[in-house]
């Protein structure tokens, strides 16, 4: 999977973060080689596309609160 059209088969998952009134949705997705990223809200914008490594680092991080603005 490379291009933006390629993910539209995926099979998306929605972050369990995600806010119930719809405030915060984040959604990925992963193939054999890389994960990607997009909007649950418009999932027809930007779909960020990293190889599966950098993809499972950067989760770690985020839920080790690396990124918590708090």
């Amino acid at each position: 999977m490379g291009g933006q059209g390629d993910w539209d088969k995926a099979s998306w998952r929605k972050s369990r973060r995600s806010g119930s009134d719809g405030t915060g949705c984040v959604s990925i997705a992963v193939s054999a080689s890389c994960g990607a990223i997009r909007d649950t809200k418009n999932p027809r914008r930007t779909t960020i596309v990293l190889p599966k490594s950098v993809l499972r680092r950067m989760l770690d991080e985020i839920k080790s609160g690396a990124f918590d603005l708090r």
